[in-house]
């Protein structure tokens, strides 16, 4: 399924015991120097516990690869057996012939011990490791003890390792197991792995996979060391889920995200990390904050209530452009007029002072408003009379609350019928962006033919302003984007970078062809290919990588 499409030869997270996958971190590797030790010359008993899933097995497999060739193995994994059991069991381990039917202690017993001198004679060491020794009961530990009783001068015929949970420890502490205790000559509690152990336990087993490049990214990393604690087994559930789901969800790079979701679907609710915006803690506190952030702005708002101008007027702007130009005095009349109707101002939350201020500074500006109009008005003509209507508009509006809206196509409309006065060519702006021309007497064909295309050159070259495209010298490369968008980028390694100027370039990105629009990874989109390096965009942020290069 998903091993092709990462270019694995298998899959490298099997929870079986596979010696070749074994990572020799150095816990394990000194797990290992002490049962080689504890198997010297001296024999006798060697422990070696640890918790659930840490390789305990694994390890023992290890181990018998590397026996001496002298030597002869047995292995019981199941140890939930009687005394006698456990002898038939050790019998059928060492290829020792004995009578099904009627076999007994004793019977079982001499025929051990004459194996064990035999393999002795032929100097032949003989090896038993029990498995899961935790669920050993009492007087079958005994019975092994007693086993180990026949001996030389020199060393011990039968060499015993137990691996167990750390309940054997317990059980070992029994006082009448006190004197199996004492012939234990080496013994070791193998612990989980740390956070820079789990980087490099994924890493080794890909590569023995045969796949040399990182496909769990640092966050990913730091999920599974979280939710699993170091503990391979955990690490091999969660990080074939997590590969699962990157296949399925077409993504070359696990992240953090895949593996949150693979710790639920593999390991339960139980192994589920929270995130840290979930955790109770935060939330309370956070509604703690913000509970004293609605009181302090209420106060504040109570002891400084800002001032505040009701009855917004709108000047229609409208009627005094529209005023005829023929009559000056009608003109005045009118534009005197709509100053006049302007309501009374009334205030909110100020002093009689304050009050008698603004309206003092409102009839000031009334009347200077008034008396520029009455100035220009004896040689009144459209340019004039709309340069004056902006001055009104202009005084009036700083005087009035920001909730006060002027009609914003009227203005624009005086002021293009201000602009667009030639002579015997009239031009009316209908619609933004639309002009209609009309010739008046005298007007040639030429020049009314060089005015329209006057304007719609202008057109045009306000269409294209509207569509200039981003600078992408302007952006700057991912190195120097924050930090959040450096975490969050996956892993990423550009093998080849094809550049096209019609747009048909194509980069390989983590093994696979990318085209401009594609998306690398579920939140990372490829923009554009230029000739030395790719433009991206990870969650609306845009950044530059330079080509063939790499991100870890």
């Amino acid at each position: 399924m998903y091993t092709s499409y990462f270019g694995l030869e298998e899959k490298p997270f099997s929870i079986a015991p596979n010696p070749d996958y074994l990572f020799m971190s150095d816990r394990h590797r000194e797990a290992l120097n002490h049962l080689t030790y504890g198997l010297g010359d001296t024999g006798g008993f060697v422990l070696l516990t640890g918790e659930v899933g840490t390789g305990k097995t694994t390890l023992s497999r290890r181990l018998m690869e590397n026996l001496p060739e002298n030597t002869q193995a047995a292995f019981i994994l199941n140890p939930t057996l009687s005394s006698q059991e456990l002898l038939a069991t050790l019998c059928d381990e060492l290829k020792i012939r004995y009578r099904k039917t009627g076999a007994t202690l004793k019977t079982l017993t001499d025929k051990i011990q004459q194996k064990l001198l035999k393999n002795h004679s032929d100097n032949i060491n003989t090896l038993l490791i029990i498995d899961e020794a935790q669920h050993l009961q009492p007087e079958v530990l005994e019975q092994l003890r007693l086993l180990t009783n026949l001996e030389t001068n020199t060393k011990k015929l039968l060499q015993v390792i137990l691996i167990g949970q750390p309940e054997l420890q317990q059980l070992l502490q029994r006082r009448d197991l006190r004197q199996l205790a004492q012939r234990i000559t080496a013994r070791y509690h193998l612990l989980p792995l740390n956070k820079q152990e789990v980087a490099q336990y994924l890493k080794h087993r890909l590569s023995v996979a045969k796949c040399f490049r990182n496909i769990f990214d640092k966050s990913a990393v730091s999920a599974i060391h979280k939710t699993c604690n170091g503990i391979p087994r955990l690490m091999n559930l969660l990080a074939e889920r997590s590969l699962m789901n990157a296949y399925n969800s077409n993504n070359a790079v696990v992240n953090r995200k895949i593996v949150l979701q693979a710790a639920h679907d593999a390991l339960g609710d139980e192994f589920e990390v929270t995130p840290w915006w979930n955790n109770s803690f935060i939330k309370a506190g956070s509604l703690i904050t913000l509970l004293g952030l609605v009181l302090a702005i209420g106060i504040w708002w109570g002891t400084h209530q800002p001032l505040r101008i009701t009855n917004p007027t709108i000047v229609d702007i409208n009627k005094l452009v529209a005023v005829d130009t023929q009559k000056p005095q009608s003109g005045q009349k009118e534009i005197t007029a709509e100053i006049s109707k302007l309501p009374a101002v009334t205030t909110i939350g100020a002093s009689d002072s304050d009050t008698k201020v603004i309206a003092s500074e409102l009839a000031s500006e009334t009347r200077l408003a008034r008396t520029e109009t009455e100035n220009v008005a004896a040689n009144v003509n459209d340019a004039t009379l709309l340069k004056t209507s902006n001055t009104i508009d202009a005084k009036l509006a700083n005087k009035v609350d920001d909730n006060s809206q002027f009609i914003a196509d009227e203005k624009n409309l005086a002021n293009t019928q201000k602009t667009a006065q030639v002579p015997k060519v009239t031009a009316k702006k209908v619609a933004p962006n639309n002009f209609m021309v009309e010739a008046e007497e005298g007007v040639s064909d030429a020049l009314l033919a060089s005015f329209k295309s006057a304007i719609e050159q202008t057109k045009q070259g306000n269409e294209s302003s509207d569509n200039v495209t981003t600078d992408t010298s302007e952006l700057i490369p991912l190195t120097q984007m924050p930090t959040w968008v450096q975490d969050g980028v996956p892993s990423l390694e550009f093998e080849m970078h094809i550049y096209a100027s019609d747009g048909q370039g194509w980069i390989r990105v983590n093994g696979r062809d990318r085209y401009e629009g594609d998306y690398i990874s579920r939140e990372l989109l490829l923009n554009e290919i230029l000739p030395q390096k790719v433009v991206l965009s990870f969650r609306g942020e845009k950044f530059t990588m330079a080509a063939l290069s790499s991100w870890n």
